[in-house]
């Protein structure tokens, strides 16, 4: 609360309509990105690091995507879509007036990665074969 009221940005319904739609994107991306990355529990035996590398690059969820350039821009982007967690939402609010295409494009694309997650996860619950114990 202390930084929102030196930042100067103005509690407005607008704000927080914001604030909550791009909470529930996050949140869908979040659940996305960890679904993926357990899904491959179906196929690659022992497949716990691929949790830690997940939660691993959450970490990078901190930083602004414009630090990193070229295929790492990409890679957070489009391949594991950790900028829509924090960066891409909070321009919206930080920058109202110069929010990029990808921002507002964000609520469709959390919904159609979560449920491109979904769709590999019972991809992969269809080629289980269970251990019959």
């Amino acid at each position: 609360m202390y930084a929102w009221v030196h930042i100067g940005i103005p509690v407005t319904p607008l704000v927080i309509l914001k604030l909550i739609l791009f909470l529930i994107t996050a949140s869908l991306f979040m659940i996305a990105i960890m679904n993926a990355a357990a899904a491959t529990c179906f196929w690659i035996v022992g497949s716990g690091y691929v949790m830690v590398i997940m939660f691993r690059f959450k970490d990078f969820a901190k930083y602004p995507s414009n630090i990193f350039h070229g295929v790492f821009r990409i890679l957070f982007t489009f391949v594991i879509p950790i900028a829509f967690v924090a960066y891409y939402p909070s321009l919206s609010i930080l920058e109202a007036d110069s929010v990029p295409v990808l921002t507002w494009c964000a609520p469709a694309l959390g919904v159609l990665f979560f449920y491109l997650s979904y769709k590999f996860w019972m991809l992969g619950v269809r080629k289980y074969d269970f251990t019959g114990s």
